[in-house]
């Protein structure tokens, strides 16, 4: 008796889901759509700001030189405010000058040279007849103890 009642139970067609095929394929379909949507929108957004953001950034008077972190959320850094240099404390909620450097006292060191990604993994990519490095036994294993 308990048998007919489980298969009753399960041809139901109230607690069957609702909806034929087409109808699921199209709510899918729909959501897709949306995500896509807002994920474009995301991508595009979030290129505008970095566009806006950037005209902001490049200055040709100010420009960090150098930063040496010291602690948690702590760093030095020299700065170039005009043609002087100054040594600055950051902290969180502070920046203070430290001092400023007399003509002299500070090199710039030069900058790396900054390509796009594809160049810097064209760089450590291997030739594809290229094999790996043979792995050498340095007297390890060989029996001579």
């Amino acid at each position: 008796m308990s048998e007919i009642r489980i298969l009753l139970t399960l041809t139901d067609p109230a607690t069957a889901p609702s909806g034929n095929a087409a109808t699921n394929i199209a709510r899918f379909l729909t959501l897709l759509v949306i995500f896509l949507l807002v994920l474009g929108v995301t991508f595009y957004t979030t290129k505008f700001i970095a566009r806006t953001q950037q005209g902001r950034v490049n200055s040709t008077n100010m420009e960090i030189m150098e930063t040496m972190p010291l602690a948690n959320g702590k760093y030095l850094q020299i700065v170039r405010i005009g043609g002087k240099y100054v040594v600055l404390a950051i902290a969180k909620d502070s920046i203070t000058k430290i001092t400023e450097l007399a003509e002299g006292e500070y090199v710039p060191s030069e900058k790396p040279q900054t390509g796009s990604f594809g160049d810097l993994i064209k760089k450590f990519a291997k030739p594809d007849g290229d094999a790996a490095p043979a792995k050498t036994d340095k007297g390890e294993g060989n029996g001579d103890q």
